[in-house]
C-alpha cells in the first residue's frame, strides 16, 4: 500500500484532490489499487488508471481521510512522460493532517490559510526500483527550490515514508516492476 500511496502523495504531496468523478469510476480503480496491494494482480499484468481513475481515487482518499471537501479548490492535474503537476487552492486550516506542524514556526505561518499552490515531480522506475525528484513547490507566492524544497517535502510528505530518499531509488512493493506517469494516466507493470 505504501507504494501507491507515495505515487499519488508525490504527485500530489501534501493535499487532496478535488475534481469531478463518480463513485462508479472510483469503485473501478479502487478495485484495481487494491488487487497490486493484496499481491493479487496477475504476474507480468499491466493495470492502467486513466487520469479519471486518478482524480477518482484521490476524492476517495480525501473523503476516507475525513478531510473536508473546500479545503481544496481549482484543483488541476497534468500528467506527462514520468512528470506530474499539480495546481489548486488548498485551504491549509482546514486539512487534520498538518495540525502536527503548528510547533514550527516558519511552517504553521506558512500553511495558515488558503493559498494557490502548485507542485511538480519526476517518477522513474523499473526493475522493481523508483526514483523520486520534487522539481518544484510553490505556496502562494513563496517558490521552494533545492535545500529548502528538500526540507518542505520531508515534512510534509517523506515523515511517512522513511525509506524514501529524493533522488535515490528505492524499492517498489507488491511485486510492481515500474509506475510510469504519463499523459492519459498512470500505467503499473507487475513483475
Amino acid at each position: 500500500m505504501k507504494t501507491m500511496r507515495l505515487a499519488f502523495l508525490a504527485l500530489f504531496l501534501m493535499t487532496a484532490l478535488i475534481l469531478p468523478g463518480s463513485d462508479d469510476v472510483y469503485a473501478g480503480a479502487k478495485q484495481k489499487v487494491e488487487q497490486i496491494v493484496n499481491d493479487e494482480a496477475a504476474r507480468g499484468s499491466t493495470i492502467q488508471l486513466s487520469t479519471a481513475e486518478v482524480h477518482a481515487l484521490q476524492i476517495g482518499r480525501m473523503r476516507e481521510d475525513g478531510i473536508a471537501e473546500d479545503a481544496v479548490k481549482d484543483a488541476k492535474i497534468v500528467l506527462g512522460e514520468n512528470t506530474g503537476s499539480w495546481s489548486g487552492i488548498v485551504d491549509f486550516g482546514k486539512l487534520p493532517q498538518l495540525e502536527s506542524l503548528k510547533n514550527n514556526f516558519l511552517l504553521s505561518s506558512l500553511l495558515k490559510e488558503a493559498k494557490p499552490v502548485s507542485a511538480s515531480v519526476n517518477l522513474v522506475s523499473s526493475g522493481g526500483k523508483a526514483t523520486l525528484d520534487v522539481t518544484q513547490v510553490t505556496i502562494g507566492e513563496t517558490q521552494f527550490k533545492g535545500s529548502t524544497l528538500g526540507f518542505l517535502v520531508k515534512q510534509l510528505l517523506l515523515d511517512d515514508y522513511p525509506e524514501v530518499t529524493l533522488g535515490e531509488p528505492f524499492d517498489l512493493e507488491h511485486n510492481v516492476e515500474s509506475i510510469k506517469l504519463k499523459p492519459e494516466g498512470i500505467t503499473i507493470k507487475m513483475k
